[in-house]
């Protein structure tokens, strides 16, 4: 059975990273998306210069995630 599902704006080609109770997610959109593991709820989104084809990776409170904008962003997990 499904538990949720989130819609984004636009595809989703990356595979999400899970820490802290928190799915991360890059879109075509050009957002990093935080949403809630047990709810599917948003928790945040920033948005980038660029679409994101690659997977974040999170480490100690920092989400880092690289954009067709030719940035790789570092992102506080929590905010």
């Amino acid at each position: 059975r499904k538990i949720w599902d989130f819609n984004s704006r636009s595809s989703i080609d990356s595979s999400p990273a899970v820490a802290y109770g928190t799915v991360f997610i890059g879109t075509y959109d050009n957002r990093v998306y935080a949403l809630d593991a047990a709810s599917g709820r948003k928790l945040w989104e920033f948005e980038t210069g660029g679409r994101i084809e690659s997977s974040p990776a999170v480490v100690d409170g920092t989400v880092f995630v690289g954009s067709q904008d030719n940035k790789v962003y570092a992102l506080d997990a929590a905010s």
